[in-house]
């Protein structure tokens, strides 16, 4: 007969409910106490490897399943936290976000958290119950990093309101948020810079919506480092999509003598590149192209990708980590409150 276990982690109960089981049963059965079983269904590291073994087993000849939904009721820990990605129009996860969840997973593993994905409208998540922001009203996630940062975020103020531990990606114009970003105004500048030194002269900046704060600060790096110099510029935002580069790139190079294309996204270059190519021309002999993040990716474009680096391994651990601290400590001014991280670049065939 199978039977179904939950303690505070959920309710235990059988599905024959003449011999209902209890957390003391599997404790009991195993030889160990209440608290160990509760540590091995919560992935705790301080359980010896034997006696982790023996309750998984116990907790799968009898069909063990952890009721996550009573627990977040009970108003216990899930150790679920919550990841929200912009809608972006339903085009909701770019290799960049691949890659950032990637590392998530991994350091979320480390600190026996579970991570849920879901997509998230910044200004309309009270009106959209596909919403992933109503698992944090529900109480099934003990904490959100929000991955976007949206300037004037109303989902920021809720978090407030209800005391509940979040992390922003980005860089917040509140400087009490608790937040981790690549230093946007840096990727800018340095790619400016960069431009400028490399002597190229007509310089089109292809970037994402304004909404984005990480945009605005890119903007602003980026003609800093022109300012002052013999350079002609012009920058297309709103570009975000392989798609939208490849068409905004068409029409740039048809109605003018741009020498170089600094794209915010190795990935929307890859629309660059194939507009050049349609256009004859050559990369970097006659358009050269600069890329931001170093996606794995850009190393096998032909020819390769120049790019402003970002560190996805250390931004994904500040995040995770960051978060892990808020959940489990009281004193939070011992926490980081801003961590800003610089980029660097690749110089590879592109430029």
């Amino acid at each position: 007969m199978n039977k179904v276990y939950n303690d505070n982690v959920g309710q235990m109960r059988g599905i024959d409910n003449m011999n209902k089981i209890t957390i003391t049963d599997i404790a009991k059965k195993c030889g160990v106490s209440i608290k160990t079983v509760s540590r091995v269904v919560n992935n705790s590291p301080n359980v010896s490897d034997i006696t982790r073994e023996k309750v998984l087993a116990a907790m799968k000849e009898d069909s063990y399943q952890v009721n996550l939904f009573a627990r977040g009721l009970k108003g216990s820990k899930t150790n679920i936290i919550l990841v929200l990605v912009d809608r972006h129009r339903e085009e909701h996860l770019s290799i960049w976000h691949n890659i950032m969840l990637k590392y998530m997973f991994q350091y979320a593993k480390e600190k026996s958290l579970k991570i849920v994905i879901s997509p998230s409208n910044s200004e309309k998540y009270l009106e959209d119950e596909t919403d992933g922001f109503y698992l944090i009203s529900s109480g099934i996630a003990d904490g959100v990093i929000l991955l976007e940062n949206v300037h004037n975020d109303a989902r920021v103020e809720y978090l407030n309101k209800e005391n509940i531990p979040y992390v922003v990606f980005g860089e917040p114009e509140d400087n009490n948020i608790y937040s981790v970003s690549l230093d946007n105004y840096d990727v800018g500048f340095k790619g400016g810079r960069y431009l400028v030194e490399k002597n190229y002269k007509d310089i089109a900046f292809l970037i994402g919506e304004l909404k984005f704060l990480s945009t605005q600060l890119r903007m602003k790096g980026f003609e800093d480092a022109v300012k002052g110099h013999n350079v002609k510029y012009h920058i297309y935002h709103g570009v975000d999509t392989i798609e939208k580069a490849y068409q905004q790139a068409l029409l740039i190079i048809e109605s003018s003598s741009v020498d170089t294309f600094f794209v915010s996204g190795d990935e929307r270059a890859i629309g660059v590149y194939k507009a050049i190519n349609e256009k004859k021309r050559r990369i970097p002999e006659d358009i050269a192209v600069l890329g931001i993040d170093n996606i794995p990716l850009g190393q096998y474009l032909y020819p390769s990708i120049s790019t402003v680096e970002q560190d996805f391994k250390k931004l994904a651990y500040e995040c995770i980590n960051k978060l892990f601290l808020l959940l489990n400590f009281q004193d939070t001014e011992i926490i980081p409150v801003k961590t800003l991280i610089t980029a660097n670049i690749i110089e590879r065939e592109s430029t």
